[in-house]
């Protein structure tokens, strides 16, 4: 975990081995110590996620290192809902390697049914269809 301002960004290097995992951003955030209670991206308090995924709504980035046959793919997704814009930006990397991003800030132009706020009513994230009305058809 790491705390990131606003418009910055933060570059750390690839694994030497295969790794997979989700990186997201949590907003909102109150605790001490070992608690950490964000208003989007929770991890059911911790500090430290450890195995479990934040909760929705969190923009997402994912990635798959496979050193072995040199195959590896990220990505950025809003499937689980949208609350801060985020690039991926591969340095030094071989082959066809794009920045993949979701920038634009989506809580501009949500609709009322799929906004998240907070108890002061502001924006805080825009969930998808599936989050906000509970059905798969979405």
């Amino acid at each position: 975990m790491f705390f990131l301002p606003l418009l910055s960004h933060k570059s750390f290097p690839a694994s030497a081995h295969p790794w997979s995992g989700s990186i997201w951003a949590r907003t909102g955030c109150t605790g001490a110590g070992v608690q950490l209670h964000c208003a989007t991206g929770d991890c059911s308090g911790r500090l430290q996620c450890g195995v479990l995924g934040g909760a929705v709504p969190a923009t997402l980035a994912w990635v798959n290192l496979h050193h072995g046959n040199d195959h590896t793919s990220y990505g950025v997704s809003v499937v689980d809902d949208f609350n801060v814009g985020l690039s991926v930006t591969p340095h030094e990397g071989r082959g066809n390697c794009p920045v993949l991003a979701c920038r634009k800030n989506l809580i501009e132009t949500c609709p009322g049914e799929l906004q998240l706020r907070s108890p002061a009513g502001s924006i805080l994230a825009c969930k998808s269809g599936c989050e906000a009305f509970r059905i798969d058809e979405l």
